[in-house]
């Protein structure tokens, strides 16, 4: 805008030296003519400017669309205006961000708009995981001489696009063990299983429910048939604790670790538990259906502070395998799970390289991941 405003003041400046040195009508009227348009193009484009709309979205990916890292997704920006009159041009600016990473970037997109949409494609590609923001900032409509501009009040607010960690295949497999503390066993709060010993809850009567399952005496008191049904023991089970307070790379690669674990739990039939630090404490996601894991890997990417794990007092019971995922270890963390957890099975997937190993548990099964090795690493892995 200021090249155009210095265009038209050395424009200003030519017609007024041509009016003082060639006095008659043609010299007056191209001065006043010069003085006049800036008024007539701001009327002319006027309603155009004031009802200026712009929006982003990703086609077909309604709130909040996925895609893997290194593939693009398409980011469409629309722009359009009420006036069926030409209009001077329109300057919105892109503001992407990263919240796992921290990282933003702005890009600047130049329009002609209309009464028909104007659309702009942009290939959104990241080569590491997160949850991406997509929001447009300082849109502004211009007159058509590109003197006067007015910000655009009416822009959709924004799109989230899910950039998923990737799913290594490495060759993994399950030592024989067992759960310490059986006689701690505890259920799952969710879902019903087949132990009898325990009752989960009551549900009305389907036609294929046996009889013996049936409560008659609550049946009598309700008028209705009730079913007793099992609870689902949750002993056997394993913990990764996910502590993200690398750097981004190593974040990203940690998080690789988690999805492949995950998946790999699932496959099992494994039922898992994953911590994360949110909002300055730690957060543990129960996973007991194989459907549950991806849902659990995205709640960390979207709601993890990347700050260090405190654990709290109480943590969770019937583990058999222990997970712990950072880039540096901490002593008193790993403490604190060779306390909790004498006989299950201790790991440590660390992005960095340990400098004290005589600091380490000897009940610890370290193994370093390095950012872009995560399959070679993990091959061979015994859980």
């Amino acid at each position: 805008m200021l090249k155009n405003r210095l265009a038209y003041l050395l424009i200003l400046l030519f017609t007024g030296i041509f009016f003082v040195c060639f006095n008659g009508y043609h010299s007056m009227y191209v001065f006043w003519l010069s003085l006049a348009l800036p008024l007539i193009s701001l009327g002319v484009s006027l309603p155009g400017m004031l009802t200026l709309r712009a929006s982003v979205c990703v086609p077909g990916g309604g709130e909040t669309a996925r895609t893997c890292k290194g593939q693009p997704i398409p980011l469409q920006v629309a722009v359009m205006t009420r006036w069926p009159l030409p209009s001077g041009r329109a300057r919105v600016t892109l503001v992407i961000k990263n919240h796992f990473t921290g990282e933003e970037r702005r890009e600047s997109l130049e329009f002609s708009p209309s009464r028909t949409p104007q659309l702009m494609e942009h290939k959104l590609t990241s080569s590491l995981c997160g949850s991406l923001t997509c929001r447009l900032t300082k849109a502004r409509a211009y007159d058509l001489l590109g003197l006067f501009s007015l910000p655009c009040f009416r822009r959709t607010g924004s799109c989230q696009v899910l950039v998923l960690p990737s799913v290594c295949r490495p060759a993994l497999d399950m030592a024989p063990t067992h759960a310490w503390g059986e006689d701690q066993e505890r259920y799952s709060a969710q879902k019903p299983g087949d132990d009898p010993t325990e009752l989960f809850g009551l549900r009305d009567y389907r036609p294929g429910d046996r009889f013996s399952r049936v409560d008659w005496k609550l049946s009598q008191k309700t008028g209705s048939l009730l079913v007793r049904e099992a609870s689902l023991p949750l002993t056997d089970r394993a913990l990764v604790l996910a502590e993200l307070t690398g750097s981004s790379v190593e974040g990203d690669a940690l998080m690789d670790v988690l999805a492949t674990l995950g998946e790999f739990l699932a496959g099992r039939e494994l039922g898992f538990c994953i911590g994360y630090s949110q909002a300055g404490r730690t957060v543990f996601v129960d996973v007991d259906q194989p459907e549950e894991a991806l849902p659990a890997v995205e709640a960390v990417l979207c709601h993890t502070d990347r700050q260090p794990l405190r654990l709290p007092p109480s943590l969770p019971g019937g583990v058999s395998r222990v997970v712990y995922l950072c880039s540096e270890p901490d002593p008193d963390t790993l403490s604190r799970l060779v306390r909790q957890y004498p006989q299950a099975r201790l790991h440590m997937a660390a992005a960095r390289p340990w400098g004290q190993p005589e600091r380490l548990p000897p009940e610890l099964l370290p193994l370093r991941v390095r950012p872009g090795h995560v399959a070679e690493d993990l091959s061979g892995l015994l859980l």
